[in-house]
């Protein structure tokens, strides 16, 4: 696959296809451990090799391989094979949950149980997804039926990503009352008021769980604590404002809940190796934009106003 779709002159960065927002991502050199806000996606990688952590959750991804990401996962990322001659290439396609549940009526009985809930995830790509995908690249090539063809090649893909072995966690979308479901609320509730302190108890019972059982499907599904994922989401969009704005660091500390702008800078560091003033004055923070890995305007967090 790799030998027909990758463009060795194609410049760093995202290639829109066109098609919905699916895109490829190009990289000709390996790159630092980045952080991002993943949402539902696939990623499948095309030449090169990837590894992605969220929390617990780690996976490697060579050359025929693909991610799949079914919550929002605030990760840390790094392309580890990539040159000139041979870029890391990857075929990025946010995942429409709303399409998966068009297909409940479709979907074959899997007994799935209560295992493979890591909302990462990352497997050798099936004969029946790779074509689909090489496909729909030849598609976006310039086909004159894609506009027509585009939107029943998505609707494959995502077909195949539901009724794969790995599609587990997809599948569990589809049955209303399943754990999954309830933590997605509960994880755009801590996205939307980032800046709020953290209360687990109304989370759980919005979920409709206790607090233990709430604890354990969380860190299951996200690979951390509530705190711990509210904490990465905070450092996300700070590092964002950082990057993009002209505000004190104080404010930008303020902005995304810290109280104490010390603490922020020491996890900021912790977190990204470098200080709030060095990724501003050094520009070592860079946008890394796949759509999936970065966060558009209208799915960022909400940072209020300093309290």
């Amino acid at each position: 696959m790799a030998g027909d779709l990758v463009d060795t002159q194609a410049t760093d960065g995202v290639t829109k296809l066109g098609l919905g927002d699916a895109v490829i991502l190009w990289r000709s050199h390996p790159s630092a451990i980045e952080g991002a806000l993943y949402r539902p996606l696939l990623c499948m990688v095309i030449q090169g090799v990837k590894e992605v952590m969220a929390g617990t959750h780690r996976v490697h991804c060579p050359a025929g391989h693909a991610i799949i990401v079914s919550h929002d996962l605030p990760v840390l990322s790094r392309i580890t094979e990539a040159s000139p001659d041979k870029p890391y290439a990857a075929f990025v396609l946010p995942i429409d949950l709303g399409l998966l549940r068009s297909f409940y009526d479709l979907v074959p009985d899997f007994d799935d149980g209560q295992k493979d809930m890591a909302a990462l995830r990352s497997y050798p790509a099936d004969a029946g997804l790779t074509g689909a995908v090489a496909r729909f690249l030849a598609l976006a090539g310039g086909d004159v039926a894609a506009a027509l063809l585009g939107p029943i090649l998505l609707r494959e893909i995502h077909a195949r990503l539901l009724v794969s072995a790995q599609g587990a966690i997809l599948r569990r979308f589809l049955r209303r009352d399943d754990p999954s479901n309830h933590l997605a609320r509960a994880i755009a509730s801590i996205r939307s008021s980032i800046n709020e302190p953290l209360s687990v108890s109304d989370l759980a019972a919005q979920a409709g769980m206790s607090k233990s059982s709430f604890h354990a499907h969380f860190k299951a599904v996200t690979g951390q604590t509530p705190g711990q994922y509210q904490k990465d989401v905070r450092l996300l969009e700070a590092r964002r404002l950082v990057m993009e704005s002209s505000d004190a660091i104080s404010s930008v500390a303020f902005d995304v809940g810290y109280e104490s702008p010390a603490q922020f800078s020491r996890d900021y560091a912790r977190k990204f190796g470098h200080s709030p003033r060095e990724d501003r004055h050094q520009g070592r923070a860079r946008t890394r934009a796949a759509p999936g890995a970065a966060m558009p305007a209208r799915e960022r967090p909400t940072a209020g106003a300093r309290r």
